[in-house]
């Protein structure tokens, strides 16, 4: 059984487990630490970086969802294939149910040149989420790790940053504005943002102090609305919905 985790049989004898502690911070770090570890060993073209991550958040929506419901992540050929509105994409991390897709997971971890990529990477995610959310019932959620101090590499340069980009309201500001729009189909159902602390030569990962770092409505946000706990909280949320509305 995965850690922190109860089994509850409901009125019909079905299992399912779930989160007691809805936000491991120690696991979180252990897994960014690991993938920020491959990271520095394979390259930054490598996709092992993300490995580590994905298995983290793969672990806590099996728990928050149940063993009625398959996680699909890992490889490409392990990924689920959406169909979506006008393109087939492969998801980081699917929750289906008899082979149908009940909800989708996007991560995102920025590990440099984030300020030079900010706009696409904010622009690709509205249009992934457009494309499977355009469908319709079928919600696509993003998690978004950025390093509050975020080295910037010119071409072909790996190891000297030519300076470091500190994150601040500004950047996090897109996201409040879109979480905080009214529902369509680029919207992202839920969206959580973490900043980390970040050292580049022991690999070592910590939270990051937002009341030290942004302003108070934004560090607010950053602690309530678009917090890893919060995050979990939703899904969760969503979870429960969806049994009441398919399971009742």
């Amino acid at each position: 059984m995965l850690p922190n985790v109860v089994e509850s049989a409901d009125n019909r004898g079905l299992y399912t487990l779930y989160f007691t502690e809805m936000f491991d911070e120690k696991s979180f770090i252990a897994a960014v630490e690991e993938s920020f570890r491959k990271y520095k060993e394979r390259g930054a073209r490598s996709t092992a970086k993300l490995k580590p991550i994905h298995k983290y958040f793969a672990n806590v929506m099996q728990s928050i969802w149940g063993y009625l419901f398959d996680v699909h992540y890992g490889t490409k050929s392990e990924e689920f294939t959406v169909e979506g509105k006008y393109y087939p994409k492969q998801i980081d991390i699917t929750i289906t149910q008899h082979s149908k897709p009940v909800f989708c997971l996007g991560i995102k971890f920025v590990t440099s040149n984030y300020k030079q990529n900010a706009n696409n990477y904010f622009e690709n995610m509205m249009g992934e989420t457009a494309n499977i959310q355009a469908c319709g019932g079928l919600p696509y959620a993003h998690m978004i790790i950025l390093r509050h101090e975020t080295p910037y590499y010119e071409k072909n340069e790996t190891e000297k940053p030519k300076e470091i980009e500190i994150i601040n309201d500004k950047d996090i500001q897109k996201y409040l504005n879109l979480i905080f729009d009214s529902r369509q189909a680029h919207r992202p159902e839920y969206i959580g943002v973490q900043v980390i602390n970040l050292d580049e030569t022991t690999c070592k990962v910590s939270l990051t102090n937002v009341e030290k770092s942004f302003s108070e409505s934004v560090a607010k946000l950053l602690k309530e609305k678009l917090a890893l706990s919060n995050f979990f909280k939703e899904v969760k949320q969503y979870k429960d919905y969806y049994l009441s509305k398919h399971n009742g």
